[in-house]
């Protein structure tokens, strides 16, 4: 993916974490209101930071249950994708909002993020091979997933398909 749009995929991750926790695809609460004023707490300067790391781990782990460890989706991309989202965020540019706490905020700001990709029904959802990777649409394919599946009240989860 182009480097434009690593703070896309930060943001992607934190909103669709959010989304899956309204929605109750895992069941953690790392990004409502009270998980809010615990971070502020802890990391005043880095709450949001805070709350995407630790609502991707969730996120990750839930999507490794049904792909396994090797198979790229949102919150497990390529290394090196992966070094350029950490340094990002470690970086003095990095500027992540906290998600807005009800669902339909979140849906809102998800949109500017999405392509309208709605493959219909629910499960895994193949985006092709990982040379996909490197196209801005790749990502907007996968929020434009997570979000119409989410509408439709139903679970849609893309991946890139392992190299052969």
């Amino acid at each position: 993916m182009p480097p434009a749009v690593v703070p896309s995929i930060a943001a992607a991750r934190l909103l669709v974490g959010a989304l899956g926790e309204r929605v109750g695809w895992w069941p953690s609460r790392f990004t409502d209101a009270t998980a809010q004023r615990t971070f502020e707490k802890l990391f005043p300067r880095t709450a949001p930071r805070a709350a995407l790391e630790s609502v991707s781990a969730v996120a990750r782990r839930d999507h490794d249950e049904t792909f396994g460890p090797r198979v790229t989706h949102l919150f497990r991309l390529p290394d090196h994708l992966e070094d350029r989202v950490a340094a990002w965020l470690a970086s003095p540019e990095a500027d992540l909002s906290w998600p807005p706490a009800d669902l339909a905020g979140i849906r809102a700001a998800l949109a500017p993020l999405a392509r309208s990709f709605d493959p219909g029904g629910q499960g895994q959802v193949s985006l092709g091979g990982p040379g996909r990777l490197a196209r801005r649409d790749a990502l907007e394919e996968m929020v434009g997933c997570y979000l119409a599946s989410a509408e439709r009240g139903e679970r849609s989860i893309p991946f890139f398909e392992a190299s052969a």
